[in-house]
C-alpha cells in the first residue's frame, strides 16, 4: 500500500478549503493590511484596521471548523 501524504487534500471539498483558507492568509498579510490601514471609519467602536482582522481570523478558524466537520 502506498503512503499517503497527508498535507495535500484528497478531496474536491478539501482543495477548496484549503484554497479559501490560503486566500483569506493572503488577505491578511502586507500588501492587503497596508490598503486597509488607510482607511478611517470605526465600526463597532474599533477602527477598521482591527474589525479587518478580527473578521479575516474569524473566517479562518470558520473554514477550519468546517474542514473539521467534513472530516477533511
Amino acid at each position: 500500500m502506498p503512503f499517503k501524504f497527508h498535507f495535500i487534500p484528497r478531496s474536491r471539498k478539501g482543495k477548496i478549503v484549503t484554497v479559501v483558507i490560503l486566500g483569506i492568509y493572503l488577505l491578511l498579510q502586507w500588501p492587503a493590511l497596508q490598503l486597509a490601514n488607510r482607511i478611517e471609519p470605526f465600526i463597532l467602536g474599533m477602527p477598521f484596521l482591527y474589525f479587518y482582522l478580527l473578521l479575516g481570523y474569524l473566517l479562518i478558524i470558520g473554514a477550519m471548523i468546517y474542514a473539521c466537520k467534513e472530516g477533511l
